[in-house]
């Protein structure tokens, strides 16, 4: 029995030697950076931009410009000029101390048609990698949109596993290349500011912000729904965002100004900061802005026969943010308080018939008024889904109740 232990423990021992020895050769082995790249070995690409091939290239400069950006190509045709904004980064030097490297921005462009190919193809204008890790936005010219709609030009950024699905995307009646161009107040970069601005449209109710970034779009996409993009103008040395485009089928239908774009965000109930702007109709030319602060919907569909309508109700909480004839109301009383309520939620109502009226017109459910149908009446949408936004869209009627609360009317009456 004593040998058999002997014999138990010494293999005991053996095993566990060889384990060690396992672990050392493989720690040896996957230890280490041994792809290492230091960052400034890297060019970063910060944002894309996608215009018609000749869009902005009239002058005698361009012609020359056009040729250094052309290659010659087995297939296709020359559709698009695709530019990167590149972040260039230089190490520091002893006197700096470490972290104070310089960084700087480029713009390198190309024509083709596919993504791939001009991607390699502007490898050519740069002495390091191009890498897509840090991608902020893409922006698309309405021209370039307009040759073959939205899949030639994105499906390359929805296949790249470089490509994080939050990047921000925006469309432009201008040229896109020259917003990469654009020099913000704020020292950064221009795709940074745009990324950063479009974060901020809980803050902007002209700005929207729900279900635009590339992975939103890659999914509205394949489900064949409609597709909004947030819309961006370039006026000399000014950028700003406001207003959107609406795609459907992948195709580019109209653009929607920024007071339609406030009233589908309060009719999707995802505004939650926003001011409501109406006229006093004891003064008028006078303004009184009411400060959204809460807001909650509830949309549902109602079926009569054939016809099919839809309730929207909603209740608000905020402040009165300015009253530019505070002094003819006296906002101590409830009776007062309950009349500008009121007016509070005509405005609203207006507001929101405004941009239901142009969805209609543009025969785009931009407020998925039938995946509430599908939800609540299966039956009824399995009759209608076939010819939903062109024949029963249009012709839907929706019925509109606010109910405001004034918590506040400031600390001044």
């Amino acid at each position: 029995m004593l040998t058999d232990m002997m014999g138990l423990i010494g293999n005991r021992t053996f095993k566990r030697w060889i384990g060690c020895i396992l672990t050392l050769v493989i720690s040896v082995c996957i230890s280490g950076c041994w792809d290492r790249r230091e960052l400034q070995e890297r060019h970063f690409v910060l944002a894309v931009a996608i215009d018609k091939a000749d869009e902005g290239l009239d002058s005698e400069i361009g012609k020359d410009v056009a040729r250094v950006e052309d290659f010659v190509q087995p297939h296709g045709s020359k559709r698009y000029r695709l530019s990167f904004q590149i972040l260039q980064l230089t190490p520091s030097n002893s006197s700096e101390g470490p972290g104070r490297g310089k960084t700087s921005t480029s713009v390198i462009s190309t024509t083709g048609e596919s993504m791939l190919e001009m991607i390699w193809d502007l490898q050519g204008q740069s002495n390091k990698e191009l890498w897509f890790d840090h991608v902020q936005a893409i922006i698309i010219s309405d021209a370039a949109v307009r040759q073959g709609g939205l899949r030639p030009m994105l499906d390359f950024y929805h296949r790249n596993e470089e490509m994080r699905w939050l990047t921000k995307v925006v469309i432009t009646d201008g040229e896109a290349r020259k917003i990469l161009e654009y020099k913000p107040p704020s020292g950064e970069a221009s795709g940074m500011f745009i990324a950063n601005s479009l974060r901020m449209y809980g803050k902007s109710p002209h700005v929207p912000g729900w279900h635009t970034d590339l992975g939103d779009i890659s999914t509205s996409k394949d489900n064949r729904r409609r597709v909004l993009i947030p819309r961006i103008e370039l006026a000399e040395d000014v950028v700003k965002l406001g207003g959107m485009a609406i795609f459907k089928d992948e195709n580019f239908v109209d653009y929607v100004d920024e007071y339609a774009t406030q009233g589908g965000k309060l009719m999707g109930g995802v505004e939650k900061s926003a001011i409501v702007t109406f006229e006093c109709p004891e003064h008028p030319g006078r303004l009184m802005i009411f400060e959204l602060f809460s807001h909650i919907t509830k949309m549902k569909p109602h079926i009569e026969g054939d016809t099919i309508y839809y309730t929207l109700d909603i209740a608000m909480r905020g402040n009165m943010g300015e009253m530019q004839c505070r002094l003819q109301h006296d906002t101590i009383e409830n009776q007062e308080i309950h009349k500008l309520e009121q007016l509070i939620a005509d405005a609203v109502k207006k507001n929101i018939l405004y941009s239901f009226h142009i969805f209609q017109d543009l025969k785009v459910d931009a407020s998925f008024f039938g995946q509430k149908l599908e939800a609540y009446e299966p039956q009824m949408w399995g009759r209608v889904k076939d010819h939903w936004d062109e024949e029963v869209f249009p012709n839907i009627s929706l019925i509109v109740s606010v109910d405001v609360v004034i918590d506040n009317v400031g600390a001044h009456q």
